[in-house]
């Protein structure tokens, strides 16, 4: 594979972006990421200081974009949080929650640590509709979404009156 193929490969199967978002990540057009993957940039110099931009972005070897050398991305040396609840397909929710338990002294977290373990321990043998995550997501979602809860009901208060209308209207008429 040449190195515009690993690039495109990169953006396209490993990221998941589109050419336009590429560019924007990297402050460049969705044109010059276009022409770095047909291998057909006007000035060839820009291609390796957007090499190094997109090493950096992304934490993709230098050495896999321009030979191929295995690792394609680097394990960087510190943890987030954010990256780490992304790729677990985590919440906003939890990782507010997460972040909210970490800001709590140390003995807090070591007594809400205790009662949780004993409130697991206690109901592990019963079965539950929803996890507690579950709830607490529902929770959350509804309290973010006020708006669209009063969208519903306009919309169920419509379609009652329209649902009285036309029964009103079919009694008219079988009398």
């Amino acid at each position: 594979m040449e190195m515009y193929e690993r690039i495109r490969y990169l953006r396209k199967n490993y990221l998941h972006l589109s050419q336009t978002v590429f560019g924007e990540k990297l402050g460049v057009s969705r044109d010059v990421i276009k022409n770095i993957e047909l291998n057909a940039l006007a000035r060839p110099e820009q291609k390796l200081s957007l090499i190094k931009l997109i090493c950096k972005e992304f934490s993709v070897s230098e050495d896999w974009i321009l030979n191929g050398t295995e690792p394609m991305i680097i394990e960087p040396d510190t943890f987030s949080l954010d990256d780490f609840v992304k790729q677990h397909n985590g919440t906003e929710l939890e990782l507010e929650i997460m972040k909210a338990y970490f800001e709590l002294e140390p003995d807090v977290r070591q007594k809400l640590i205790q009662h949780f373990s004993s409130v697991f321990v206690k109901n592990k043998n019963e079965p539950e509709k929803l996890s507690p995550t579950e709830i607490a997501e529902a929770e959350y979602i509804k309290s973010r979404s006020k708006p669209a809860k009063k969208m519903e009901q306009y919309a169920l208060s419509s379609t009652e009156d329209t649902t009285d209308s036309e029964n009103n209207a079919e009694k008219a008429a079988n009398q």
